[in-house]
């Protein structure tokens, strides 16, 4: 079993990093677009969205509890990996190959806006769109969609420490808030790369601290 001071940081830097990387999209994005789709379609859509990513992580970490340790060594170490790898990815693609992060969130404002002016024939002339749950599903979609990754690394963290996960998600969220109330400038001017490249680094490091944990209950016997 892997040391618990190495989980207690290991589970808060987790749930931090997750929710700081996936939740600065969809607050880039809910910011950008609050004039033109209303705040109660950005309200709800953020608000659905994140209670569906709440529930997938206690489903997702239920099901880790009902395993054994050294397996949960393994399948954290698998869901770190694979997100490592994504995060890395992203590194290259921003930071070797500069591509625009800000044009990548411009063109999925367009898009999120386009979808719900066109949808049940909204008038393009009216400043904000009506409210209605349809007109919620863009924004909810993302949401969901990003709070899904960050769900399944929660639920790896939190299958060791839920304390410690638990308020490793509740500081970033606040950074997330203070932040975004603060200016919207404020979150396009984080490099992503560089949000990328840590949330790699740490992901990958501690997916490697939890399989070499699960290795060594296999050699001791211990699993």
């Amino acid at each position: 079993m892997t040391d618990p001071t190495v989980i207690i940081i290991g589970s808060f830097l987790l749930a931090f990093k997750a929710i700081l990387v996936e939740g600065s999209e969809v607050a880039i994005l809910s910011l950008a677009t609050i004039k033109q789709l209303g705040r109660n379609n950005i309200l709800f859509g953020v608000a659905v969205g994140g209670l569906g990513s709440i529930v997938t992580f206690l489903v997702v970490r239920q099901v880790f509890l009902l395993l054994p340790v050294v397996i949960i060594d393994f399948a954290t170490s698998m869901v770190l990996f694979y997100f490592s790898s994504r995060f890395l990815r992203g590194f290259v693609k921003y930071a070797i190959r500069h591509k625009s992060f800000r044009e990548k969130m411009a063109k999925l404002e367009r898009e999120v806006v386009e979808k719900d002016r066109k949808r049940e024939g909204a008038n393009p002339n009216l400043p904000v769109v009506p409210f209605s749950i349809p007109n919620s599903l863009p924004v909810l979609s993302i949401t969901l969609t990003e709070g899904f990754e960050a769900s399944l690394i929660l639920a790896a963290a939190g299958a060791f420490n839920f304390q410690w996960t638990i308020i490793g998600a509740l500081v970033s969220i606040l950074v997330l808030v203070v932040v975004s109330a603060i200016s919207y400038d404020y979150l396009m001017r984080v490099p992503r790369w560089l949000l990328d490249i840590i949330a790699g680094v740490v992901l990958l490091t501690f997916g490697l601290i939890f399989f070499a944990s699960g290795v060594l209950s296999l050699i001791t016997g211990t699993a």
